[in-house]
């Protein structure tokens, strides 16, 4: 069964069962576009798409990289990538850098192989093959950040927050409640989020006129362990911490986890912070305060703005910076 058999079925041309496959409705009748559909699924009609992309130089994917879907974190943003690539006829190829530069330059020289029509990253560093660089400039290939700044590629457009001034209302709010000993568990160090969080962190403390001590910064991974190793540590060394600010919320896990083990009661001793607002914050025990990221719809958006770059419209992809919200549950005191 072919394209052609399908129109001649149809009794339309060619072409505007093509424009019905690949999600163009310009000049095709809603009550055509429903015909054809119907035949295709009554038939059993694959597009070939190897075929159609050869004709068209496009494949129809989508190429996401992202440092590790098992951070709570990037499934819900991965879903918005998904669903918007899904609505408009495109597949999504996902890959896990594991925060890895390396792991990050493979896939993105095999996304550049394989021609998909667009690329997401959410980047974990400055990229060292320079000649990779060079060649995903050059290839034409659109490119659009996700959630991290890049010092590669500052001329491609992005969708974030601003994590300074998020971490900073976030802060505030700790301090706003009697906190003044407050620890700072970031991500990794030298990844975006983590060091513009950090300057939140401090702006906040300034205008507070509390002294900086940078003995309680740490630096990890974005995980729960490493939130858990971290406090197991940290809370011997300052016993006399008040409040404690998680750069993410699978950190925040560890730490409700640790301190729980220590029996130090949060937030009557300790208060806890997290980042990122995931599914999980609101059914821990206590439940946690934590600054809100849209992260579905960040997702979703940029999806948007790489398929408005590959239909040549540079206009709908400009880069965007959403708006962040305080969620306050009990693992903070009240104002």
């Amino acid at each position: 069964m072919t394209i052609n058999d399908i129109a001649r079925m149809a009794g339309v041309s060619k072409g505007t069962v093509s424009r019905v496959i690949n999600h163009n409705p310009q000049g095709v009748s809603e009550q055509t576009r429903q015909r054809i559909l119907e035949l295709i699924e009554e038939v059993g009609y694959i597009p070939n798409r190897v075929a159609g992309s050869i004709t068209l130089a496009r494949t129809k994917t989508i190429g996401l990289i992202i440092p590790d879907i098992q951070n709570m974190f990037f499934p819900q943003m991965v879903r918005g990538v998904e669903d918007c690539a899904m609505e408009n006829g495109y597949t999504l190829f996902l890959c896990n850098s594991d925060s890895n530069i390396h792991k990050e330059q493979q896939y993105l020289r095999a996304f550049l192989e394989k021609r998909v029509d667009g690329i997401l990253v959410n980047t974990c560093g400055e990229l060292e093959d320079r000649s990779l660089y060079r060649s995903v400039c050059q290839s034409g290939i659109p490119m659009v950040l996700l959630d991290r700044k890049s010092r590669d590629f500052t001329d491609k457009p992005g969708v974030y927050v601003d994590n300074q001034e998020a971490a900073y209302s976030g802060v505030t709010h700790l301090i706003d409640t009697g906190c003044r000993k407050i620890l700072f568990l970031g991500g990794p160090k030298g990844v975006y989020t983590t060091g513009e969080r950090l300057k939140g962190y401090r702006q906040a403390l300034r205008e507070a006129e509390i002294p900086f001590q940078k003995e309680y910064i740490t630096y990890g991974a974005y995980s729960t362990a490493s939130g858990y190793e971290r406090v197991r540590h940290i809370i011997e060394a300052y016993p006399e911490t008040d409040a404690i600010f998680a750069g993410a919320d699978t950190i925040a896990i560890g730490v409700l986890r640790a301190l729980r083990e220590l029996n130090i009661p949060v937030p009557g001793q300790v208060s806890v912070l997290g980042f990122d607002n995931i599914m999980l914050s609101a059914d821990l025990t206590p439940t946690l305060t934590t600054v809100a990221q849209p992260i579905y719809e960040m997702g979703y958006r940029a999806a948007r703005k790489l398929l408005a770059l590959i239909g040549g419209d540079p206009e709908g992809a400009k880069s965007e910076c959403m708006s962040t919200t305080l969620v306050q549950r009990e693992s903070t005191r009240s104002r």
